[in-house]
């Protein structure tokens, strides 16, 4: 065991003790600056992974190497720590191609929250400096100290379901998902190439994840139809809902669901989120059909640039004489949201660039909510005043991280200055509240005003969100959807009931909305190869699955509506069941000893099948 020798030396056990002192207090930091408690025995165990390998890597690296080394902890630490707090997870490596777009820079990096980035230098640099100071002599043995490193994020790797919820160390994190991000991109082209639909049945009989199901009512009167996605919006922000299920939410929206109810609004309570990330869940809510599950999301971009296509439910709108128009607040070349709501049936499209003056660059993500929505109020105005119905769908990015409330406030004024105590001591995800009680305040405002002006009378309003990011609920370690918990209000048009809509304690999830816009609007015979269910449905002709994920964990789940849960590791090998209430699904999950449901080759195909896109023919 020479080659190990290394190992069991007093000067490599003293590098581990000062590794494992650094992460933790760099876990404190973390706690301190997102509100998130991780599980206590996870987080040990996963911080002693990380000193391992940390303390092999102090042991060898010196130069130019160690300048690195410190460089990337300070950074990593940076990026961490405001990850855990937009997103409540580490970050994921092979999404670090993100982190470049201009937009996204500019938007969401270049603020107040990045002068604590020093802060973690200056503490990545102090390690450094203890450990020349404690450790004088280098520790011998390189190779067989190489070797052990490898050993220790091999085990860890295998050890998790996901290598990013808050109890992962960020340093084994990083090193463990070298290897699945390097392989990405590969796989990625693969799975592309071999991009053939299978069909459901070739799967099983009994799965029907790929379910469709309108009531196809004749309508004599279309009305007009309002879609708002609020961004990051979950349902276990309202105060009816959390109660319902137990939840702890970060923030509450009591007045925003007052409000709802007061306007006749129906706010269903097993909500699902398809996806995290902006550009998954749109597609689901305008297309019907899964979102990307894959880490790069394809699909937006796909139809974009004219390589697949899609039949989305503006288009059909737009074919039956509707004016349909896409407002949203950030730009538009995010995402290539420009060329893609086009494609799929918006003729009028609008981004942040409409808020700035002609030759002026836009401001970070775009406007804050106020300026935004009272905009909106009055385009809506004018666009009622036509004769034709109209389909309006909004997004807004005031509630996205760094959370633009168009305040200027006296602490903001300090923090410019440079006052990083006071930085790291505001209470966490005091912004997020912020921003969603600025977002309420628009959105009631806007609801209130259509309503007096009774623009609301024929109109159609649902209320959703593109995910449900950040919302955090107790003991976020153990249970599955934590990610998930979305949120869909539908307020019918007056001479309409809620009588004929699902009752609010039925799982509805993105995909369900446009089919339910379609039948509402007379159009339900119209949905061709969407999947989801409409709202309208009241005679089930029989229970359906549905596939969901989130990117930011890597966690992949399988759902049935008959109150089972399959939660799957991202290469699907690492499985967990559970159970739950059908009218209770995020208030009764319970972890089980059943055997997965479906085998991994099901598994895998259902996914396979659920990035199936039809492509472009070439004339």
């Amino acid at each position: 065991m020479a080659f190990f020798s290394a190992l069991t030396t007093r000067r490599f056990a003293q590098t581990v003790l000062l590794t494992l002192c650094w992460l933790l207090i760099v876990r404190a930091s973390h706690i301190l600056q997102s509100g998130i408690w991780p599980d206590p025995v996870g987080m040990i165990a996963s911080d002693l992974a990380g000193a391992l390998v940390l303390a092999v890597l102090l042991s060898v690296t010196a130069g130019a190497f160690r300048v690195l080394l410190v460089v990337l902890l300070g950074c990593a630490a940076f990026v961490a720590g405001m990850h855990l707090t937009v997103h409540g997870t580490l970050f994921q490596l092979s999404l670090i191609g993100k982190g470049v777009d201009p937009t996204f820079v500019t938007g969401s990096l270049l603020n107040r929250h990045s002068l604590l980035l020093p802060v973690y230098l200056v503490l990545a640099w102090l390690l450094h400096w203890l450990h020349r100071r404690l450790v004088a002599a280098p520790v011998t043995g390189g190779k067989g100290l190489g070797a052990f490193a490898t050993l220790v994020i091999a085990v860890y790797a295998v050890s998790f379901q996901s290598l990013t919820t808050p109890t992962n160390n960020l340093v084994a994190s990083f090193f463990s998902q070298i290897p699945s991000a390097l392989a990405g991109p590969f796989t990625a082209s693969l799975r592309r190439g071999d991009d053939r639909e299978v069909s459901p049945q070739d799967i099983r009989d009994d799965t029907n994840f790929f379910h469709q199901q309108v009531a196809a009512p004749d309508v004599e009167h279309p009305p007009n139809v309002l879609l708002i996605m609020v961004e990051g919006l979950s349902a276990g922000y309202f105060p009816g809902v959390s109660d319902y299920h137990n939840l702890n939410p970060t923030v509450m929206l009591s007045s925003l669901e007052d409000n709802l109810s007061h306007h006749g609004f129906r706010i269903y309570r097993n909500a699902l989120s398809m996806e995290r990330q902006t550009d998954r869940g749109t597609f689901s809510i305008l297309c019907g059909e899964y979102p990307d599950f894959h880490r790069q999301s394809r699909k937006m971009i796909d139809i974009a640039e004219d390589r697949a296509r899609a039949d989305c439910m503006p288009s059909r709108l737009l074919e039956k004489g509707y004016t349909t128009a896409y407002w949203q607040a950030a730009p538009l070349d995010y995402m290539q949201k420009g060329d893609f709501m086009p494609r799929v049936g918006f003729a009028d499209v609008t981004g942040a660039e409409v808020f700035t003056s002609e030759g002026e660059e836009v401001d970070g993500w775009g406007p804050p909510d106020p300026t935004y929505f009272d905009n909106i109020g009055k385009r809506i105005r004018k666009l009622d005043a036509s004769p034709a119905p109209w389909m309006v769908t909004l997004l807004n990015v005031g509630t996205h991280h760094p959370f633009n409330t168009g305040e200027e406030t006296a602490d903001d004024d300090d923090f410019g200055t440079g006052d990083l105590e006071k930085l790291a001591a505001a209470e966490p995800q005091q912004a997020r509240r912020k921003a969603m009680k600025t977002m309420a305040e628009s959105l009631n405002r806007l609801l209130d005003g259509l309503a007096s002006e009774g623009i609301l009378d024929d109109t159609l309003v649902i209320i959703t969100s593109d995910e449900s990011g950040g919302f955090i609920r107790q003991d976020p370690e153990s249970l599955p959807l934590n990610s998930n918990v979305g949120v869909l209000a539908v307020r019918p048009p007056n001479g309409d009931s809620l009588a004929r809509y699902a009752p609010k304690t039925q799982i509805v999830a993105q995909i369900d909305v446009p089919p339910t816009i379609l039948d509402v609007t007379g159009l339900g015979r119209k949905t061709g190869d969407m999947i989801g269910r409409s709202l309208l449905v009241r005679q089930q002709n029989s229970e359906r699955d549905l596939l969901l994920a989130d990117t930011y964990t890597g966690l992949k789940y399988f759902l049935r509506e008959s109150g089972q849960l399959l939660s799957c590791s991202e290469l699907m090998t690492n499985c967990s069941t559970w159970t739950f209430d059908p009218e209770r699904l995020f208030g009764t999950l319970q972890q089980t000893d059943g055997e997965p449901f479906l085998g991994f080759e099901e598994r895998m195909a259902l996914f396979n099948n659920a990035a199936h896109m039809k492509p472009i023919e070439n004339p």
